[in-house]
């Protein structure tokens, strides 16, 4: 397979060594100044180097040279969010939208924009347009890794708001039901774990990992026949499950402690 004349630049950057990066991709401008697609990788290398200013003007210079590509203008975008100019990131959005209008970055873009400026409603409105154009929009892949990037800083609150904004539209959707239930459980919502959980389980009785966690709430909430007749069902569906035989153990032998056997 031929060498992409990228290549070394691109490792540059997946082993962090951004500014090494810049330099690199620095070269190829140099020496041909209409070269976009080394604009764009000179963008990437310098927000990647923590130099937001120079990543928008080499941005800014990829898209006059090429001002319909939905790739350039999302950037765009996604610079101007970073600059908390989200009326500005919009309007690049859309520019990428109408540019291609199923360019599933653009519209997951302008929908994430929508509910950053609180207007919930116009949000939801692009995602059913969206999928009307983008049918990939619906793939909740890509969705349940923004709602795990928001669990990862540790905004659990932010992260139910933003699952329930994706049942709002995907009532029926399991991932994003069974993702919510981090969030709850770190909030030590058991209540709201235990109901969610055993809605799954309702819906998929063979689904390991839902009883599991039904049983581990129903712990908190000191409903212990209940949360070993959830272990019994996990290893009931898979007798190899170690976790759940450790929990019905415990459960059991804290039960007969404070029954005073």
């Amino acid at each position: 397979m031929a060498e992409n004349r990228f290549d070394d630049g691109i490792f540059l950057m997946h082993t962090d060594r951004f500014e090494e990066a810049v330099d690199f991709f620095k070269s190829f401008v140099d020496a041909d100044p209409s070269d976009v697609e080394a604009w764009y990788k000179l963008a990437v290398a310098y927000l990647g180097a923590g130099r937001l200013d120079e990543g928008l003007a080499s941005t800014e210079r990829a898209v006059e040279l090429k001002p319909d590509d939905p790739e350039l203008l999302d950037l765009m975008g996604g610079i101007c969010s970073l600059k908390n100019d989200d009326e500005a990131a919009l309007e690049y959005f859309e520019r990428a939208i109408e540019a291609r209008p199923d360019h599933t970055r653009g519209w997951i873009s302008k929908i994430m924009t929508l509910r950053t400026l609180d207007r919930i409603e116009e949000a939801k409105e692009a995602y059913r347009e969206g999928v009307e154009r983008a049918p990939s929009l619906k793939d909740p892949e890509e969705w349940n890794d923004l709602a795990g990037a928001i669990f990862d800083r540790g905004d659990y609150l932010a992260t139910i708001d933003f699952l329930d904004f994706l049942l709002g539209l995907e009532p029926e959707e399991m991932s994003y039901k069974f993702n919510k239930l981090g969030p709850l459980s770190k909030l030590k919502r058991y209540d709201a774990v235990a109901e969610l959980a055993e809605e799954l389980v309702e819906s998929m009785p063979d689904f390991v990992p839902g009883w599991m966690v039904r049983g581990i709430a129903l712990l908190g909430l000191e409903r212990y026949d209940g949360a070993v007749e959830s272990f019994d069902r996990a290893i009931l569906l898979d007798p190899t499950n170690a976790e759940a035989r450790e929990m019905k153990m415990r459960t059991l032998e804290y039960l007969e402690e404070v029954n005073g056997g």
